[in-house]
């Protein structure tokens, strides 16, 4: 019995290793009462180790500085530092052990997993929770997102889009809400492609509602669920939004299947048009130009509208080229696939 514990013991401790100081100290100020997502990342934005605060061993001094960053910590703490610092080890102590089990880390921007694309953002996220297999976060992706409620006509097009995953051979990323995302993470699923699940919640989170066994089946199948909001941080309609730059930023193409002009999927076709990211605008044979809000900004030559059925073929690719580039400095290549105007054919 004491050499299974022993073992058990030792395996509990490998499984909790890749958590540093800087990460340790990260979780452990962000489960303290009045220290949110905002004072860290103004502590991170200053240049700050989570560390150091941490430690600091003055509780008006550590006080001070941490309002200093936009907490609201009582100023009195009601103890002592070092046992509001006790405590807060104690609780992210715990929380490390609760990532372990369900294959969970916490990375920061320094970190050789941290995705390299969110760089080309002008506020990338100082950290990301990521659950699931980190070498997802290093494969060429498709962007794919779409309205929550979408219409007969919608859901044929993101089935389309689905059944050619195979032919990309790229990972996928979406917003795991129901609708166009959900079935753009079966689809992947169904066609083993790796697929990212971009939260704008908490990764402990249970939102959306249901999607539990989803989260599941994206991490077995060699995906991953990634946010950059804290544990069992709330949803609200600023987080999506800022959960949506990263879906932009992440695709080397974006696919927005249905949305309307004031909705989630429009804030992330200006996030990729912003990028210059190649954006594959798709429609019916007959729809009219008001429905489908085009990013104009982004020009013909890395934004094309492909009429399915009609233009499979240079719709598939126009997303090969895309996901083939090394380098987004490359893109213009997209080019040499056959150009339309964007509203050729209409």
């Amino acid at each position: 019995m004491t050499s299974i514990a022993h073992k058990r013991t030792e395996a509990k401790e490998e499984a909790v290793s890749w958590a540093g100081e800087e990460e340790r100290a990260f979780l452990a100020l962000a489960s303290i009462k009045g220290i949110g997502h905002k004072t860290l990342y103004a502590i991170a934005d200053a240049g700050q180790s989570f560390a150091n605060i941490f430690y600091i061993q003055e509780t008006h001094h550590v006080v001070n500085l941490l309002r200093n960053f936009g907490s609201r910590i009582d100023g009195s703490l009601g103890s002592s530092w070092q046992v509001v610092r006790e405590q807060a080890s104690e609780r992210a102590a715990r929380l490390i052990e609760v990532f372990s089990e369900q294959n969970t880390v916490l990375i920061f921007r320094k970190h050789t997993a941290f995705p390299n694309a969110f760089h080309d953002l002008t506020n990338p996220p100082h950290w990301l929770f990521v659950r699931g297999n980190l070498d997802a976060l290093a494969r060429p992706a498709l962007a794919i997102v779409g309205t929550r409620e979408p219409s007969e006509d919608g859901q044929f097009l993101a089935r389309y889009v689905g059944a050619c995953l195979a032919y990309w051979g790229a990972a996928t990323i979406s917003g795991l809400a129901s609708g166009i995302d959900q079935l753009v993470h079966e689809y992947s699923l169904r066609f083993n492609v790796p697929t990212i699940a971009a939260l704008g919640t908490g990764i402990l989170s249970d939102y959306p509602r249901g999607a539990i066994d989803l989260k599941e089946r994206i991490v077995a199948k060699g995906g991953a669920i990634i946010t950059e909001y804290l544990p069992r941080e709330t949803y609200s309609a600023q987080n999506f939004v800022m959960r949506n730059r990263l879906q932009a930023a992440f695709g080397r193409v974006l696919i927005p299947v249905e949305w309307n002009a004031k909705s989630g999927t429009a804030h992330t076709v200006r996030f990729a048009a912003g990028l210059q990211r190649p954006i594959a605008y798709l429609r019916m044979p007959d729809w009219d130009k008001a429905r489908l809000p085009v990013a104009t900004q982004n020009g013909t030559q890395t934004a094309r509208v492909f009429t399915i059925p009609g233009d499979e073929v240079d719709f598939k690719q126009f997303v090969h080229c895309a996901i083939s580039l090394k380098t987004q400095e490359s893109r213009s290549d997209i080019g040499d696939s056959p150009q339309l105007s964007l509203f050729e054919k209409q």
